[in-house]
């Protein structure tokens, strides 16, 4: 299936645009981001390393610190006003990065679980964010994904990353408006 990409592509979502962004995810998604939440936190092993893949304001790293606080929680987003709202909801719950899914400022084999929420659709490369995530990923770590059915998801499995499983995800009253699909896959040793 052919990438699609929003008006704004992979540009970062900055200024006020931004701010309103932080506003909507509070009020309007907080729910969605809460069921992620808990759909993350029953697969995730006991103190283990996360990181957000286009965490925006850190509504999802919020979410997943009341549920799990024995999650080590790492975020990045592409937009540094995002990474600033994020800090500010926050606070030193997460370490946050500004940076490129196909660019992540860490070191190989750091995290037990990568997790993105609706933003694979928005990335420029996103077999090169897959690389990424295969890097960083530890032996056996895993990506949770949850997306659009027209996000790229042959592209994130193609190389380093096993599909384990892709269905359909109710992420609470919003799948009556738009549809939300959940992949999980695995890095191969």
């Amino acid at each position: 299936m052919p990438h699609h990409d929003h008006a704004h592509g992979n540009r970062p979502i900055e200024g006020r645009h931004s701010r309103n962004y932080d506003r909507m995810a509070r009020l309007l998604m907080k729910p969605v981001y809460r069921r992620i939440a808990a759909d993350i936190a029953a697969s995730a092993p006991r103190g283990a390393a996360l990181l957000d893949i286009g965490t925006g304001p850190g509504i999802l790293l919020q979410a997943l610190h009341r549920t799990r606080p024995d999650l080590r929680l790492s975020g990045v987003d592409l937009a540094a006003d995002m990474v600033d709202l994020a800090r500010r909801n926050l606070g030193d719950r997460a370490e946050l990065h500004a940076a490129d899914a196909a660019a992540l400022p860490f070191e190989d084999d750091r995290f037990d679980l990568v997790v993105s929420s609706y933003s694979s659709h928005h990335w420029g490369d996103p077999r090169a964010g897959a690389d990424e995530i295969a890097r960083v990923l530890k032996s056996g770590g895993r990506l949770l994904n949850y997306d659009f059915p027209h996000a790229p998801w042959d592209a994130l499995t193609a190389s380093g990353l096993a599909a384990v499983r892709r269905s359909p995800f109710k992420a609470g009253w919003t799948s009556l408006i738009m549809k939300t699909t959940r992949l999980e896959a695995e890095k191969r040793p």
